[in-house]
């Protein structure tokens, strides 16, 4: 009758790991986006900056979404915590559509799009912990034929708060930000 307990048991174990992974619980993957200050841009036609592909470090070329310790060195990457789009596209929208929101046209230069003046961005940081500050630290070059027009050096944080969904748009209004120091530097 033992025996018979133990290999019902042990059928019953087997079972149960042989379960699609449907039925597994495990945590359920939330993704986020970058958020604009304004819906999808529309002034195309009309941009002279084509903004390149975003440089970023090779901890933040990732899915999942990177998380600075508060000792400023160690870093954790949330594997259910993910970008809806990759960092870089996110933040070359965001910052063309807040350009544009500022006057200043601009596009995502990730076809053979006609512009005369090309924008460059080097992110070297932009992560925090929860609960302390992001920090974005961005080099920006503005350049017509080969020649640099502008460029600028931004290191500016803002309060991550202790959820994901404010530490995306503290990250967001970083983009934001960036973008009302290029405009202003170009009028």
């Amino acid at each position: 009758m033992k025996a018979f307990f133990a290999t019902l048991a042990l059928a019953a174990v087997l079972a149960g790991c042989s379960l699609p992974a449907q039925l597994r619980s495990s945590p359920d993957v939330r993704y986020y986006v970058l958020s604009s200050p304004l819906p999808a841009s529309s002034t195309t036609e009309l941009a002279t900056i084509g903004v390149l592909p975003v440089t970023l470090p090779g901890y933040l070329m990732r899915q999942q979404i990177v998380l600075r310790d508060a000792d400023g060195i160690n870093i954790s990457i949330n594997e259910y915590e993910r970008w809806g789009e990759s960092l870089s596209q996110g933040i070359s929208r965001v910052l063309c559509d807040s350009l544009a929101v500022r006057g200043v046209p601009a596009l995502p230069l990730r076809t053979g799009a006609k512009v005369s003046d090309r924008l460059m961005l080097d992110v070297r940081r932009l992560d925090g912990p929860l609960g302390g500050d992001v920090v974005f630290d961005v080099v920006w070059r503005l350049q017509r034929d080969g020649k640099v027009l502008s460029s600028g050096h931004m290191v500016k944080s803002r309060p991550a708060g202790d959820s994901m969904e404010s530490m995306v748009r503290a990250q967001s209004l970083l983009v934001q930000d960036l973008a009302e120091d290029i405009a202003g530097r170009l009028r």
